[in-house]
């Protein structure tokens, strides 16, 4: 897919690099700052979406020239200093060149195997399996992804407002869980995008283009019941028996 692309990526994905490297804790790029656990957008080939990736964890690859450095600086350091976890020592870089990020892919529908569907909302997401190092400079900005009871509360949302129900297995093309809760009587899972109308009686949602109404007639702030065409039928037939 489209996150292999050679000139974005780090192509050493082995994490048993035998280059020595330290931690990082958090970097900053520009005015931000990214610590593990956020989740980004990093840059992608023109004319596609930007990435969506979460950060696992920092490093730096070092050159010849910064371990040889390294090397002497720590003769000079007393025993004290040698047992201090290097760990503590560099928690931040402003070189995002130097910097490579571990990081868990997002996938967006269109991205996985087997597509966009109706139901997946435009800022849906799937937590992935599908793991990568790449170099920080390629890191855009902060965003956030919400589960869908979360994203549904969002006062506004933003180009930075994301949400995910599924995680998605890359390698298998597997999602979990397998099967979600669907509405209506297109029987299709909640897509929070498109408007639905609930029946007062029977607690079902339904979509207006299913039931051949309008927006427009359902869409409203007088509070009046709205019942779906099954329960009215059921009410006048209950009418006629009484």
């Amino acid at each position: 897919m489209a996150k292999e692309d050679k000139d974005l990526k780090d192509n050493n994905t082995n994490t048993n690099n035998k280059e020595k490297e330290d931690v990082v804790k958090y970097i900053q790029l520009g005015d931000e700052t990214y610590n593990i656990g956020d989740v980004v957008s990093m840059k992608a080939p023109p004319g596609e979406k930007p990435y969506i990736a979460k950060i696992l964890s920092f490093a730096i690859a070092h050159s010849n020239s910064d371990r040889k450095h390294n090397e002497d600086k720590n003769k000079t350091t007393n025993d004290n200093n040698k047992n201090n976890n290097q760990q503590q020592q560099i928690i931040k870089h402003n070189e995002p060149d130097k910097i490579k990020v571990f990081c868990s892919w997002y996938y967006r529908p269109e991205e996985a195997a087997s597509g966009r569907k109706a139901f997946h909302g435009e800022h849906e997401v799937f937590a992935s399996d599908h793991v990568d190092w790449v170099k920080a400079s390629t890191i855009e900005r902060k965003i956030h992804v919400y589960t869908l009871a979360e994203y549904q509360e969002l006062s506004a949302v933003t180009e930075r407002s994301f949400f995910s129900r599924f995680s998605y297995k890359a390698a298998t093309s597997e999602f979990k869980p397998d099967h979600v809760q669907v509405f209506c009587k297109c029987s299709m899972p909640y897509n929070p995008d498109l408007f639905m109308v609930e029946c007062d009686e029977c607690k079902e949602w339904y979509h207006p283009e299913c039931i051949g109404r309008e927006r427009e007639d359902l869409d409203t702030d007088d509070n009046e019941d709205w019942f779906c065409d099954d329960c009215q039928q059921k009410k006048h037939k209950k009418a006629r028996i009484s």
